[in-house]
């Protein structure tokens, strides 16, 4: 008796795992959207969703409300801080911690220029900030 073929949102689960893993996403960076996904893969949304569900418990994606997915990483939060400009005061800010990930995403997302690409990288640093 043939061993049973994985479910559909397993395959592509184990698709987006392996191009994590083997280094062809890096951390930080923001995977296909759901539409995409499902337009590569011809499921529905559903399958997607669930695919993206096995990496987030596998801490291989993490969910950003708005932006979408992003590869996890394993790397400790990095300590930001402003850089003074021309002597001018830095205003006074809460420290915040940002893991490396979120501000390798927002830096992808600033150097494409897409659409709309200010408003998601506000969500994304909202999102952190909340988190925080």
């Amino acid at each position: 008796m043939s061993p049973q073929p994985l479910p559909v949102y397993r395959r592509i689960a184990e698709i987006l795992r392996r191009d994590i893993l083997d280094g062809r996403r890096r951390a930080g960076s923001l995977l296909p959207s759901e539409r995409e996904l499902c337009r590569r893969f011809s499921v529905a949304r559903a399958t997607v969703r669930h695919s993206l569900q096995v990496l987030v418990h596998e801490d291989l994606a993490v969910p950003v409300q708005g932006v979408g997915y992003v590869v996890g990483t394993t790397g400790s939060p990095v300590h930001c801080h402003l850089p003074v400009l021309r002597g001018q005061p830095l205003p006074e800010l809460p420290a915040v911690h940002v893991p490396v990930a979120f501000l390798n995403t927002a830096i992808e997302m600033l150097e494409t220029g897409a659409p709309a690409t200010a408003s998601r990288v506000a969500t994304l640093l909202r999102a952190v900030v909340r988190a925080r």
